[in-house]
């Protein structure tokens, strides 16, 4: 397990994959039972897109603060020597 803080993902469960990020499926440490979705996004690839990773967390944050339905909400944010990671609410795609 890869620990983020409160929260914690295995690599085999994967979500998807972009040019900068690998998004996982993961979970509260505490509360097992609470699902996040986890983007790590390597540093390597950063360098010239470093501002822009900046104003998408600061965009995340805002949008998490009106508590919309149809928002994804920004759990938490996490730097590690390699990478960004992005702790946010998971969506599994179906209506409860």
């Amino acid at each position: 397990m890869t620990i983020v803080g409160e929260y914690e993902y295995n690599t085999k469960n994967m979500l998807g994959h972009g040019a900068f990020a690998v998004v996982y499926k993961g979970r509260h440490r505490k509360k097992p039972n609470l699902q996040v979705a986890i983007k790590s996004i390597a540093k390597k690839g950063l360098i010239k897109t470093q501002n822009l990773l900046g104003k998408e967390i600061k965009i995340l944050k805002e949008l998490t603060e009106l508590h919309h339905e149809n928002v994804v909400a920004l759990l938490d944010c996490n730097e590690t020597a390699d990478c960004v990671n992005l702790v946010m609410e998971y969506c599994n795609g179906t209506k409860d």
